[in-house]
């Protein structure tokens, strides 16, 4: 089963299927990385500006993997 986000980044709105994202690239200064797929775009979820789906890509990899991220 899919699981779908949506954020805004660099002006343009995603709908991102969480599942096909191959890494996750988490930073201790609250940041949290991710390429899409097909696409040389790098997406970078920061804390400050967009909590709430950062704390969806955090419960999203605790689900997957079981590992918590701080």
């Amino acid at each position: 089963m899919a699981y779908w986000i949506k954020l805004t980044y660099e002006r343009n709105t995603y709908v991102i299927d969480l599942d096909r994202v191959a890494a996750f690239c988490y930073v201790q200064n609250g940041r949290i990385s991710f390429s899409l797929v097909d696409s040389n775009t790098a997406v970078i979820v920061n804390q400050q500006n967009d909590p709430a789906t950062y704390q969806s890509i955090l419960d999203y990899i605790e689900k997957r993997t079981g590992h918590t991220l701080p």
